[in-house]
């Protein structure tokens, strides 16, 4: 079986498409979905400004936080993430594993604005049924002197609105991608879910020195 991995530059890529793109459609053109993913960036956009240019990680990391948490079902992603070992692990690992991968996962997208570069947003027809409760949006990222991107995500529409639960670029998914790499780390810890969630705990507890040491 082929194994699932992105590059540190695709997951950039996923990440400034979504923060840092012209909207190319008007509020009245886009569906509900498209519009959760419009009003996430351009908050983004104006609440961060120059702070991640300026080498405050910390307070940008704050922001993606408070910014996101609304419009993405970290819970879910989360039990997909950890595949078959979310039904082993005792309630406290799930809270443990979903705070930890919740972390790396705002970290990694506060890190992307160091790569921000110019880029553009094409959102793909949608077609969302009235009774729909969950969708795909497709956009196409236009880059400057590369090829465009097809990039999808899955989102639900639950009580507080539409979230978001998977990133699909280019046929690749993101909570497999993360799953498969789980697994592996599992696995090598003699299948205990705790490894799992050491090993992730270890890695931000590193980053954040990095991140709070001095310059």
């Amino acid at each position: 079986m082929k194994k699932l991995k992105f590059s540190q530059g695709c997951f950039h890529l996923i990440l400034i498409a979504v923060f840092f793109s012209h909207q190319v459609f008007a509020d009245a053109e886009l569906s509900a979905p498209q519009l959760v993913i419009k009003k996430t960036s351009t908050e983004l956009k104006e609440r961060i400004g120059m702070k991640a240019y300026q080498g405050n990680l910390t307070e940008t990391m704050r922001i993606v936080e408070e910014v996101l948490r609304p419009h993405v079902d970290q819970h879910r992603i989360s039990a997909l993430a950890l595949g078959k070992y979310w039904r082993t692990a005792t309630p406290q690992q799930r809270a443990d594993f979903e705070k930890e991968f919740k972390e790396t996962m705002v970290r990694l997208y506060s890190t992307a604005y160091a790569s921000y570069n110019d880029w553009s947003i094409d959102y793909m027809p949608s077609r969302l049924k009235a009774d729909d409760k969950k969708v795909i949006v497709k956009i196409k990222v236009n880059r400057s002197g590369g090829q465009p991107v097809a990039i999808s995500y899955r989102v639900v529409n639950q009580a507080s609105g539409w979230k978001v639960y998977d990133i699909i670029i280019e046929g690749i998914s993101l909570v497999t991608n993360y799953r498969n790499q789980f697994k592996g780390i599992i696995e090598d810890g003699g299948g205990k879910v705790q490894a799992l969630i050491d090993h992730l705990a270890k890695k931000n507890r590193a980053a954040q020195k990095r991140i709070n040491a001095p310059a």
